[in-house]
């Protein structure tokens, strides 16, 4: 490492050893470079004037119920995305076994009706024609899902 790098990296951690967070290591780094280093020693003896007048000063009160607010708040969020996760997990089960379900019924269909079930001109159990409208299918059940997960949010929120 240069010398032009050391002073630079040095000059960085000033106001943190003013406030007493570096290490034993980076400390004695620092220590070693100011005795040797005037620009460094003073704004050294700067930073560490601040951090002596912000210790002089009042702290503020802080609300007795915070820490119990801030905890109440970090276990709720904590459930959301719990909830969260639970839910994609939900709707990704729910996906594979609908086209499960599907495909297995597609199979059973065409055994069933000898590769032949024509409604309308269209043959049903043509893999072409049954993937439409399972895919169709799959769609509407998952904005009938997503609709259904959208007011249970709601309704737990509304009750928070």
């Amino acid at each position: 490492m240069s010398e032009h790098e050391s002073h630079h990296d040095i000059a960085g951690m000033l106001a943190l050893a003013a406030a007493g967070a570096l290490d034993a290591q980076e400390q004695r780094r620092l220590q070693e470079h100011a005795r040797e280093c005037e620009a460094c020693r003073r704004e050294l003896e700067i930073w560490s004037g601040y951090s002596q007048g912000l210790r002089q000063l009042p702290q503020p009160p802080i609300p007795a119920q915070l820490m119990e607010r801030t905890r109440t708040r970090l276990v709720q969020e904590h459930a959301a995305a719990a909830d969260r996760r639970w839910d994609e997990l939900m709707l990704g089960a729910l996906a594979l076994f609908a086209w499960t379900v599907g495909l297995t019924f597609w199979f059973v269909a065409r055994i069933v009706t000898g590769g032949e079930l024509v409604i309308m001109g269209a043959n049903l159990v043509r893999f072409g024609t049954w993937s439409a409208g399972s895919t169709v299918l799959v769609w509407l059940t998952a904005a009938v899902a997503a609709i259904a997960l959208g007011r249970r949010r709601r309704e737990l929120r509304r009750a928070l």
